[in-house]
């Protein structure tokens, strides 16, 4: 489930459409026919709907995926692919998001949006927790699931 779903969705399929978008983190190609929809867009992002998952273009942090919105060429996240056992966010959590959204486990991509936190010092790392993005990677369609419990942080160090 999850992660290698989550790869399955980049991944190049035989009927390809193929765009080269320039990012903050360098210049992409991404296939514009596997485009994942996000109906309710994304927390404050209420109008952006389109967005494409690809891996990300820095080789040493190929751990880490990028969401690249087709509705605004210069808005991207690096997300954290995640399997259904990963330490962050609990398996029985995830498979509820699964069952509210009324996706197939199988079919179920899970992603956390990073953040990067600079100081003079050091670069760290932190994931959304608390709202995941839940991608059917069949029906292409996704949502930002938030849970109501407390449980989980906004800022989860890595």
């Amino acid at each position: 489930m999850l992660t290698q779903t989550a790869h399955m969705i980049a991944v190049t399929s035989v009927h390809t459409m193929m765009e080269t978008i320039k990012t903050r983190f360098g210049e992409i190609s991404v296939d514009t026919s596997k485009t994942i929809m996000f109906p309710l867009g994304l927390l404050g992002m209420p109008d952006r709907f389109h967005f494409v998952l690809t891996t990300f273009p820095n080789p040493k942090m190929q751990q880490f995926m990028l969401l690249q919105s087709m509705d605004d060429k210069n808005l991207s996240f690096i997300t954290l692919p995640v399997d259904i056992h990963n330490g962050i966010v609990s398996a029985p959590d995830l498979r509820l998001a699964c069952r509210d959204m009324q996706i197939e486990e199988a079919n179920a991509a899970a992603l956390l949006i990073v953040s990067v936190h600079r100081n003079f010092e050091n670069v760290r790392l932190s994931v959304n927790a608390r709202a995941p993005l839940i991608i059917d990677a069949v029906q292409k369609i996704g949502a930002q699931y938030v849970f109501q419990n407390d449980h989980y942080k906004v800022q989860h160090m890595l």
